[in-house]
Formats: C-alpha cells, sequence, structure tokens
C-alpha cells in the first residue's frame, strides 16, 4: 500500500498543477462542512508542496502553495455572503436589477436569475433567483423593482444554487422598466435568439429542440418523453454544453485556421475567440468554463512556444473556477465534465497510445474503434460516483448509444455552424443536418425506452465505484512504472553491450 501511495505522489509531483486542483477541491470541500478540518488539511497540503519544491528546486509549487491559500480565503469570504445574505431572510428591499439569465416559464410566472445594480442591504453583484408576474423580461434588461428576500432551506437545492452564487430566491413586485440596458448581455442574447430562430425557421420541431441543446445547451424545447429516453439512454452530456462540444467547435476551427494562418499569436487569437464567443452563447455554465479555462491554457502555452501537459491543463482550469468561484464543486455539471475529462485523460489516451506503440492492433479502423470504446467506457467510469449519487441509477445502453451517436454528434455541430457561416448554401445544408438529427432522435428513443435502459444501485455504490476508480489508476501507475523499467534497462543493456563491443575492438587489434 505504501509503494502505491508513493506512485501516486510521484504522478501528482509530476503534474503540480493537477495536484493543486486535487488539493483546492477538498479543501472546498472540508471548509464547508467542517473549517477547523479544513485548515489542517490545507496546512498539510502547503507543507507537502513546499517539501517537493525544495526537491524540486522549483517555484512551481510555491505558487501552487499561495493558491491553495488564495482559494481557501475565497472559499471563507463566499461563505461569508451566504450568512450575509441569509441573516436578510423574509426581508423586503427595493433597488435596481439586471437580468441575467434567460426567463422561464413557471404556470403563471416567470423565473430568472437577476444581478443587483443598487439595492438596499445587497451588495452590488449579488445574484437572486427572481421569480415574477407580468411581460416577460429579456436578458441584459434593467429594471426597478421591490424584492422580497427568503434563504434557500432544502440543502441539495441550496447547493445547485451556490454554485452559480445564488444565495437568495426573490419574489418580485411592482416592476418598472428602465433605459440602462447592459449592452453586453442585451447583444448576446440578440445572438441567442437569431441561432433559435433560424434553427426553428430550417428544422422541424423535435429536429430543432435536439439541435437548439447540441449547440447551445437550452433543452427548453425538449419533449419529457425524450428527455426521459436522453438520460436512460446515457446520452444527457451530449446536450450540456462541455468540453467535448467546445473540442468540435474549436477543432473545426483550427481546421481551416491551420490551413491559412501560420502565426502562432493569430491561431492563439482565434482559439480565444472561439472559446469567448461559445462560453457566451451557452451562458457560460460551469461545465463549459472547466473546458474553454484549459483550452485557453492550451493557447497560452502557444503563444509562449511550450509544450503543455493535459492534466495540468485540466488541474489549472478546474483551479481557477474554484479560486473565482469555490462553490462550484457542487456544480453537477462541473463534476460530471471534471471526471470525464479526467478519465479520458488518465485511462483512454495512454491505453490507446500503448495499443498503438506496441501495434497489438494493426488495422487503423479498429485501433479507431477500440480508442472510441476506451474513451466512452473511461468517461462513464469516472462519472459513476456522481452519477450514482445524484440520479441513483446507471444507463445499460450508454456504450452503444454514445458509439453509435458520437461520431453523427460532431458531424450535425460541424454542419450546423457551417451553416451559419455560408448563409447562401444554409438550407441545403441544414436539410442534411436535419436528416442526421432524425437518426440521433431515433437511437435515443430505441435505446432509452428500452425496457432494461437503466440498473437503480443503492446508495454504497458510489463510494464503492469511487474506490475501483482508485485501483484502476494504481494499477495503470504500476504498468506504467514497470513499463518505464523495462525501457530504463533495455536502453542499460543495449548501452552495455555496445561499450563492451567498443572496449574489445582495440584489444583485438592489439593481439593481431
Amino acid at each position: 500500500m505504501i509503494n502505491e501511495a508513493i506512485t501516486v505522489l510521484n504522478f501528482l509531483k509530476r503534474r503540480p498543477m493537477l495536484f493543486l486542483s486535487i488539493a483546492s477541491a477538498v479543501s472546498v470541500l472540508l471548509i464547508y462542512y467542517s473549517f477547523f478540518t479544513a485548515i489542517i488539511f490545507a496546512a498539510l497540503c502547503i507543507i507537502l508542496m513546499f517539501i517537493l519544491n525544495y526537491k524540486n528546486q522549483s517555484g512551481v509549487f510555491v505558487l501552487c502553495g499561495i493558491l491553495l491559500l488564495l482559494t481557501m480565503l475565497s472559499a471563507a469570504h463566499t461563505l461569508n455572503d451566504i450568512d450575509r445574505c441569509e441573516s436578510l431572510d423574509f426581508m423586503m428591499v427595493s433597488g435596481e436589477f439586471v437580468v441575467v439569465s434567460a426567463s422561464q416559464n413557471n404556470t403563471d410566472s416567470y423565473l430568472c436569475d437577476i444581478e443587483v445594480i443598487d439595492c438596499d442591504y445587497l451588495q452590488k453583484g449579488d445574484k437572486l433567483s427572481a421569480n415574477y408576474s407580468g411581460p416577460k423580461i429579456e436578458v441584459g434588461k434593467t429594471f426597478r423593482a421591490k424584492a422580497k428576500l427568503s434563504k434557500i432551506e432544502d440543502g441539495i437545492t441550496a447547493k445547485s444554487f451556490y454554485s452559480q452564487e445564488i444565495y437568495l430566491f426573490a419574489d418580485l413586485s411592482d416592476i418598472v422598466l428602465t433605459n440602462n440596458d447592459d449592452f453586453i448581455l442585451s447583444g448576446i442574447n440578440r445572438f441567442r435568439k437569431y441561432i433559435k430562430t433560424e434553427i426553428f425557421k430550417y428544422f422541424g420541431e423535435n429536429e430543432a429542440a435536439t439541435m437548439l441543446a447540441l449547440l447551445t445547451g437550452d433543452r427548453t424545447y425538449l419533449s419529457d418523453s425524450f428527455y426521459s429516453n436522453l438520460k436512460s439512454a446515457g446520452v444527457m452530456h451530449a446536450m450540456v454544453v462541455s468540453g467535448m462540444h467546445l473540442s468540435i467547435i474549436v477543432g473545426f476551427t483550427l481546421l481551416f485556421v491551420n490551413k491559412f494562418i501560420y502565426n502562432r499569436f493569430l491561431k492563439a487569437f482565434a482559439i480565444f475567440i472561439t472559446v469567448l464567443s461559445v462560453a457566451a452563447v451557452c451562458g457560460f455554465t460551469m461545465s463549459i468554463m472547466r473546458a474553454g479555462l484549459t483550452y485557453l491554457v492550451i493557447s497560452l502555452a502557444l503563444l509562449i512556444g511550450r509544450r503543455y501537459n493535459p492534466e495540468n491543463s485540466l488541474g489549472v482550469a478546474v483551479s481557477i473556477v474554484l479560486l473565482l468561484n469555490p462553490l462550484a464543486i457542487f456544480s453537477v455539471s462541473f463534476q460530471l465534465s471534471v471526471l470525464s475529462t479526467f478519465g479520458i485523460l488518465s485511462v483512454a489516451l495512454p491505453v490507446s497510445e500503448f495499443l498503438r506503440e506496441n501495434r497489438i492492433i494493426k488495422l487503423k479502423i479498429m485501433q479507431k474503434v477500440v480508442s472510441a470504446v476506451l474513451i466512452t467506457l473511461s468517461a462513464l467510469l469516472f462519472t459513476l460516483p456522481v452519477t450514482i449519487s445524484v440520479f441513483g441509477y446507471v444507463s445499460n445502453m450508454s456504450l452503444v448509444s454514445n458509439l453509435l451517436t458520437s461520431y453523427a454528434i460532431t458531424l450535425v455541430i460541424r454542419l450546423c455552424i457551417l451553416g451559419f457561416v455560408l448563409f447562401p448554401l444554409r438550407s441545403v445544408i441544414f436539410y442534411i443536418t436535419s436528416l442526421i438529427i432524425k437518426y440521433i432522435n431515433a437511437v435515443v428513443n430505441y435505446f432509452g425506452s428500452a425496457e432494461f435502459a437503466v440498473t437503480y444501485l443503492p446508495n454504497w455504490a458510489a463510494p464503492v465505484s469511487a474506490v475501483a476508480i482508485f485501483l484502476i489508476l494504481c494499477i495503470l501507475l504500476a504498468c506504467a512504472k514497470r513499463e518505464n523499467m523495462l525501457k530504463l534497462k533495455s536502453v542499460v543493456n543495449k548501452k552495455i553491450i555496445e561499450g563492451g563491443e567498443k572496449l574489445k575492438w582495440p584489444s583485438f587489434l592489439r593481439k593481431r
């Protein structure tokens, strides 16, 4: 067991930012439940970081220690903000607000997120989940109103809202619109509405709902039956814009950039603009923020001309998110995004590379199939603890459904973007896209409606799956360590043999 712990520590030592992200996540969780325990854990991590920095003679672990300390301070400040807001329970306040999320129908009223501009007892920038009656208010619109505040009682619901930096509910009344609309939010809202209008113009109702969810993450128009089939088929992640979608869009952008642009600064700028545009259209959700920050790290590495480590890039993204919003750790979409990405990076890609380098599978098409299976299985395995604890079941159809739809989803996203760019060919491109979406919908409905589509599991299955993940990582690390030792031994033997021959050759000449 000690050897396994040392192996894991050596793995993290070579990936300091990944180490920081894990330490930050655990520290934030601990500080939420037990401040004293969190202080002890963070102190031990910082001491370990300074020890590793002393051995490596590198300042990176000092930086990690400082960032961990800042994250702890940020978490403490966030908890103080929650206490401040909850002290206003049942209070009536008045002020000026701006709508920051699309209003959703709630029987005879609307629900949306608002941000404080100027308000009694509340600070500028505080966010509220608001309920109001009357005409629908668009994103970016500012208004004056009275708000009856109430704290979020349910623990599970509270964590979900806390992850979005929302600490209070508000019932609005006496709403009066002002003319101080937020220029950026209003512009983003107009762009989102344009996308939605064009999609519903060229696609059928069911296909348009799926396309809008795939492209922007807006699942408002999905039917209840199809939504249920998505969860049962294990394809729900495709409707939450995250790293998979961003990789498709950024990759599509780089296809053209690499052909026409050779300057690394322009390539980095293209990645930055693409990430920012996608994040804005998708509403800056936690999953897209994590993926976006990962790509921004890649673009920064491209700018300074350095190679990047995928695990370190993931660690940087997670650390920044937790530094800015510590309670993002409670976001289910953020958890699923991080865990699935880590599973792919730590299991799927190394195993695929091993199979390819050792030519265990020689046919290229079979290599692609095996790689796709490994990616899907790794993502599913590493998200099991969250899936079981949140939903209480796992999809039996997930592997098949994802293999049958993954390439189709990539194709429709790329075609849809191409349709918006090539306006004269939009009708033709969107017609082809709609046919592919019909296929995706058919796969989801077929596998999602099967009687044996899901298996319900008890609560103890979540920690068991977490232990299984840890053991798999330990086994892979042990295998990698053994492979490296064999390679080193082979190189040493080769040098000894070559050196021996060189030593023997002159003495042979002397004997002659």
